[in-house]
């Protein structure tokens, strides 16, 4: 390609025959050319079987962290379907990701998946190193690399679901949550929450406390033993792993909770009402999808409600166990698959504020 640029600047001429072979605008030589380009489509081989295709997700240990595992069912999905090579690496710690992804470049990955903040300052490091070698996707993390697709999550709207669900089962105005952290980029969930909290009950108090932590069980039980002794009767848990030790308190103490991700609702805890749905496998089986088919581009993309990768248990998607019929009435369910609608169709907006305004 070089020789092809240095051709075309020593005979200035024929530069429009070749601006389509460029694999992104940014290497166009055309005089119209300016920093600010619009994403190309994914380098996709061009006619190569998918077959022939290796995919790899790099992303933090799997353990039992729905975020992940769910990942890990779409890429097997999309093997068992195309028949292409697939991978997963697993990054012990943050010293590893940068060297990981180099190596996936290097045994010629068509497509390298990125999950999780970790990921995105190396990403963007090696994708700016090697931009034509592979197809680099972030996912949960937003980047301005134009060598990087992210793709970003709308929580506050399945928050908000779960928010509603709360406010009319819940028999007092007394509301608790057992979050992660604090700080603006986990606002979403907790102002999703509170937003559809106070849709139907507008006089609602709240309790929030932070495990900062996504694996201590025992903390966020003893903070959702705090909420329930102050008389909390919905407690949204969204710690991850320690979600185990709400639902565990809950189990104990009768209040109704909410589990995060995948369906966590368990014949043996009837107090797991709902869980706030983030699809992920979905994610991954839409990339891939797209890269195969060549119409993946490197627009940034946030999905909700609408995509079906946001929602909430027994409104946006069925559970593998019955509904808590005595609790999620036929009137109750009525109402949030309405307001879900409603989102869908852009009827109800949802953009989260900074947060203390």
């Amino acid at each position: 390609m070089k020789k092809f640029l240095a051709l075309i600047l020593a005979l200035a001429m024929l530069a429009t025959v070749f601006a389509g072979c460029a694999a992104k605008p940014a290497e166009s030589t055309a005089p119209e050319s300016s920093a600010e380009t619009t994403p190309d489509a994914s380098k996709a081989p061009a006619g190569k079987d998918p077959k022939d295709m290796k995919i790899i997700l790099i992303c933090d240990k799997i353990g039992t962290n729905p975020f992940l595992t769910q990942m890990q069912t779409g890429l097997q999905n999309m093997k068992t379907k195309y028949g292409m090579s697939t991978s997963i690496v697993e990054c012990a710690d943050a010293s590893v990701w940068e060297d990981n992804i180099r190596a996936a470049v290097q045994e010629q990955n068509d497509l390298i998946i990125v999950a999780g903040g970790q990921g995105a300052d190396p990403v963007n490091a090696v994708a700016s190193e090697f931009p034509d070698d592979a197809t680099y996707v972030l996912v949960d993390v937003e980047t301005d690399s134009p060598n990087v697709k992210s793709i970003t999550f709308k929580e506050q709207e399945g928050a908000y679901l779960i928010g509603m669900i709360a406010g009319l089962v819940n028999k007092t105005d007394k509301f608790g949550a057992i979050h992660a952290n604090e700080g603006q980029s986990s606002y979403k969930w907790r102002w999703g929450y509170m937003e559809g909290v106070k849709s139907v009950r507008p006089n609602a108090e709240f309790m929030f406390n932070y495990t900062n932590s996504y694996t201590d069980a025992a903390k966020a039980k003893e903070f959702a033993l705090q909420q329930a002794a102050a008389g909390c009767g919905f407690i949204n848990a969204a710690s991850a792993v320690a979600d185990f030790g709400t639902f565990e308190a809950a189990l104990e103490k009768g209040f109704y909770t909410s589990g995060q991700d995948e369906d966590r609702t368990s014949p043996d805890n009837k107090y797991i009402i709902t869980t706030q749905i983030k699809d992920t496998a979905v994610v991954i089986e839409k990339i891939v999808t797209e890269f195969v088919e060549g119409k993946l581009t490197m627009e940034p993309e946030t999905y909700g409600v609408k995509e079906n990768v946001i929602g909430a248990l027994y409104i946006t998607k069925d559970g593998k166990n019955p509904i808590q019929s005595e609790v999620l009435t036929d009137e109750i369910v009525a109402k949030v698959k309405e307001a879900a609608d409603k989102i869908a169709k852009g009827e109800i907006v949802l953009e989260v504020p900074m947060e203390g305004k």
